[in-house]
């Protein structure tokens, strides 16, 4: 029966603890999996962002770069129309050496003159002796050969043309018989400015890079004003491919799709050029930008392998593991619930033995509930084959229960010990119960009949065990020791107080010893810093855990200083810690497994509450990640100072809060030499820097940053600095700003000098408005001043006159002493009329010897008065070597509504009466 009995116990334990165990699994698994979803899809949103960020940076750069070089291109074509606008005649080779420089990755320079009719066959033949021998004007038909041109009222030939990439120049080729040329050169001619064609066909140049654009420049005759002054044009070719392509690494190319169109509103929209297939994505930068008359959209857009970059995905690698890991868990949950129900089975078996054992206890109760309870103990004797527990007089008076209060079960014992403790009691007495101790004993609580709880001491031992190894009778006694108990108590919250707030700081190792050294706490976090556990340290002392020789130079340093020997770690830690002191530096620890750390060391004695001291205290924090991250750091910072010391200006970070204020977190070590300031100057405030802005660009630059700010748009910008060691130089500065969660904006970007660029901007700017020979401004320059000055007078700012003088008998000065000579007085009356003039008259040489004053707010008698002046100096005063030259001054103010040229003409006209006058007198225009 009772082999039946246990073999349905255990088939009945068996399969009901299955479906629970299946349960388990399956819940592992399905929270294991949502979980892992959500991780995956949290990565791949992140790596998402970071692969639309990266495209947004490197696409940024290419259109930056693309319009830079578009700008320079506009730049270089300026400076070849200035060229022919500043010289009379330009010769072959002055053409060639001036524009040879500037080809770089332009196809061709070409200079095409205007040529009437009745000029052709002049220009012709002047072109075949310069060398030309075949050369003539020719026409393009329509299958692309060159014919001589039927006769045109004008014409437009290749005259001059350098080039490095188109194998023979189409020199003669008249660009007005072909369509695409002719449109855009009639377009410069009408807005006297550059214009760029449309797509065309470059004669002469491979496959790739036959489709181009044209830029054509207009070049007059002073005055400007007229188309009849057209003197021709300047022409520049560029290759799409080359504009596009140029100076970027071929990486960059095959991970990059850059398309270009054409949307100028005469164009609408026109596909020109594409330098490859764009993946199927929502990346796409785009920019549209203004290149001479035109506007073209820039559009970038990623290839499959700037998409396929990274070929691991992050988020892959989330899905599995977690996969993994929540089938693990779930075989390990089986695993478990299977293990307890076979523990359970095994207790219930064990149970059943043991109350085969009651009846047999059951016969010496009373013999030991007499002795016992004399003594003050309780005393319990258990029959487990009956089930039944004997319960002694002193036992249950003990816990205030009468005779019948409680009866002879097991459970009614368990009952009143309390809840907490019943786990503990229970585990002690199966422990004896197999064997595994030879007495039971247990401090547990019990519940007595008024409702408090009393602590005692339950020991006992089993007295018989049946053949087959189970208890039969047990027999026991219970002791109070509640007042003891209250006192150990006390005590163990106390040290368990202090204990938990040692292992509380798992981070930080702390050591308690006595005066000899041995330890007396080793809290979790030194275990976990030296390897080694707190039961293996408490008692030793920790002498082993330091490097032998750095204990040695420590303590022969410390004895050098104090004037007496230090021969142990424990007496170094008495010596820096007498009177109250503590030491605190970084050491070097061996762990248990042989590896070192670096950590620092507080060393501090412990005094008890009659102030003596009774140990030491030792709290080290592990301070090698700290180390290495900053050596990685310095290192950093090192090569970033080496990379930036290098680069020719200054490289910086500037952020901007919200309330205006500004500050420079890094720069590079050029700002030194760019802004003559220190890093640390402007690290916190930049105010030192901004200060040193020239005063009238200050505003413009303030600006431009606050729009850059509010658009997040580059920013790019020329200005002047005012420096106390160089002066004032010229800055050009271009940066990327972007937002940070704190509503600051930071821009990365760098400033170089361009000083040495703006001087010969100034110095062609000088050359293109000034007389070479006087030194005064030319008559393109009066021209441009003149029209100011009208604009000026009509917007009744003031009243407006000139003074106009033409030197009498020049010509007998050049045929009688020489034109260097000539040259000579020129310069002298130049000389001497401009040191009779206000700051804000204009001399001009507008002829050979003839020179006109802008005089702005002057009237008609205050005019008079400044040539009666001037004339008076030229009287009185000879030139040397030549004598007495004098000049006809004629003088006209300005009247409502007048035009410039007929300005011009009523002074001249007073010049000439005053010629036909007798010379050497003024006139006064009517």
């Amino acid at each position: 029966m009772r082999l039946l009995a246990k073999e349905i116990l255990n088939l009945s334990a068996r399969f009901s603890g299955r479906p629970l165990a299946w349960l388990a699994c399956l819940l592992a698994v399905l929270g294991g999996l949502g979980l892992t979803l959500l991780v995956s899809e949290a990565v791949r949103r992140s790596e998402a962002t970071q692969l639309r960020e990266r495209f947004t940076l490197a696409a940024s750069e290419r259109i930056s770069r693309i319009e830079e070089r578009l700008d320079g291109q506009l730049s270089e074509l300026n400076a070849v129309q200035r060229f022919f606008s500043n010289a009379r005649d330009v010769k072959r080779d002055e053409f060639q050496s001036f524009v040879g420089p500037m080809l770089g990755d332009t196809l061709a320079y070409s200079w095409v003159p205007r040529i009437i009719h009745a000029e052709r066959a002049r220009f012709e033949l002047m072109a075949r002796a310069e060398g030309l021998t075949d050369f003539s004007i020719r026409d393009v038909d329509s299958r692309g050969d060159l014919g001589v041109s039927p006769q045109r009222a004008e014409y437009f030939p290749v005259y001059f043309s350098v080039s490095t990439r188109i194998g023979k120049p189409p020199l003669g080729m008249d660009l007005y018989s072909i369509p695409a040329r002719r449109g855009v050169l009639q377009k410069a001619r009408q807005s006297r400015s550059t214009a760029v064609s449309e797509r065309v066909q470059v004669f002469g140049v491979q496959d790739q890079e036959a489709n181009g654009l044209v830029l054509v420049a207009p070049v007059f005759y002073p005055p400007a004003d007229s188309e009849s002054n057209l003197r021709g044009y300047v022409v520049a070719v560029l290759s799409l491919r080359l504009e596009m392509e140029a100076e970027i690494a071929p990486s960059s190319l095959e991970r990059l799709v850059m398309r270009v169109s054409d949307v100028s509103r005469d164009a609408g929209e026109q596909w020109l050029y594409s330098s490859g297939t764009a993946a199927q994505s929502g990346l796409r930068e785009y920019r549209v930008i203004a290149f001479a008359d035109r506007k073209y959209l820039l559009e970038v857009m990623p290839s499959q392998s700037f998409l396929d970059s990274s070929p691991f995905s992050t988020a892959r690698l989330v899905a599995f593991s977690g996969l993994a890991f929540s089938l693990l868990l779930a075989g390990y949950l089986f695993l478990l619930i299977n293990q307890r129900q076979r523990a359970l089975l095994e207790v219930a078996e064990r149970t059943h033995a043991l109350r085969e054992r009651e009846q047999e206890l059951q016969l010496s109760e009373e013999r030991w509930g007499f002795a016992l309870d004399g003594a003050g103990h309780g005393v319990w004797d258990w029959d487990t084959r009956a089930g039944r527990v004997f319960y002694s007089r002193a036992w249950k008076s003990m816990l205030g229960y009468g005779e019948e209060d409680i009866d002879d079960t097991l459970d009614a014992r368990t009952r009143l010990i309390h809840p907490q403790d019943q786990p503990q009691a229970r585990l002690e007495l199966e422990r004896h119960l197999r064997g595994a101790c030879s007495v039971y004993q247990s401090q547990h609580r019990m519940r007595h009949r008024d409702g408090h709880w009393v602590w005692v001491l339950d020991r006992g031992k089993v007295m018989e065990w049946g053949n087959d190894g189970a208890p039969r009778r047990m027999i026991g006694t219970q002791t109070d020791i509640s007042s003891s108990k209250a006192v150990e108590l006390q005590l163990a919250v106390a040290n368990g107080q202090l204990r938990g707030l040692l292992n509380a700081a798992t981070q930080v190792a702390i050591i308690a010893t006595d005066l000899n050294g041995n330890v007396l706490q080793f809290n979790v976090g030194a275990e976990r810093m030296f390897g080694y556990l707190a039961l293996e340290m408490l008692g030793k002392n920790p002498e082993h855990l330091h490097l032998a020789a750095e204990v040695e130079q420590r303590c022969r340093e410390l004895g050098r200083r104090l004037g007496k020997p230090v021969d142990s770690m424990l007496d170094f830690v008495a010596a820096v810690t007498a009177e109250d002191r503590y030491d605190e530096r970084e050491w070097t620890f061996l762990r248990r497994d042989g590896s070192e750390l670096t950590a620092s060391l507080i060393l501090t004695g412990v005094r008890d509450e009659r102030n003596e001291r009774v140990g030491y205290l030792g709290i080290a924090i592990d301070v090698t990640e700290r180390k290495r991250v900053q050596q990685a750091l310095e290192a950093r910072d090192r090569l970033l100072e080496k990379l930036s010391a290098r680069v020719p200006g200054v490289l910086y970070q500037c952020r901007m809060k919200a309330d205006g204020s500004a500050c420079f977190p890094y720069t590079s070590a050029g700002i030194r030499e760019v802004f003559e300031v220190e890093p640390e100057d402007v690290r916190n405030d930049a105010r030192r820097l901004m200060e040193r802005i020239h005063p009238d660009d200050n505003e413009r630059v303030q600006e431009s940053i606050r729009r850059s700010a509010n658009d997040l748009t580059p920013w790019r910008e020329d200005f002047r600095v005012l420096l106390p060691r160089q002066g004032m130089r010229w800055l050009r500065g271009e940066s990327v700003p972007e937002r940070n969660d704190d509503g600051t904006t930071l821009w990365h970007g760098y400033l170089t000098d361009i000083t040495g660029l703006k001087l010969v901007e100034q110095e062609l700017r000088a050359l293109s408005v000034t007389d070479a020979l006087t030194g005064v401004y030319n008559r393109r320059y009066f021209q441009e001043r003149l029209d100011t000055e009208i604009a000026r007078a009509q917007r009744r700012e003031g009243p407006l006159a000139l003074v106009m003088l033409d030197v009498d008998h020049f010509k007998q000065v050049n045929d009688r002493f020489g034109h260097e000579v000539g040259d000579r007085v020129l310069k002298v009356i130049c000389q001497r009329i401009g040191e009779r003039l206000r700051r804000i008259d204009v001399l001009c040489r507008f002829g050979g010897e003839e020179f006109v004053v802008l005089c702005p707010d002057t009237n008609a008698e205050q005019a008079a008065s400044l040539a009666q002046a001037l004339w008076q100096t030229l009287e009185r005063e000879e030139v040397a070597g030549v004598g007495r030259v004098t000049a006809s001054f004629g003088c006209a103010s300005w009247r409502e509504g007048e035009g410039a040229n007929a300005l011009l003409r009523r002074v001249d006209s007073a010049v000439y009466a005053a010629k036909k006058a007798g010379r050497n007198t003024i006139r006064i225009a009517e």
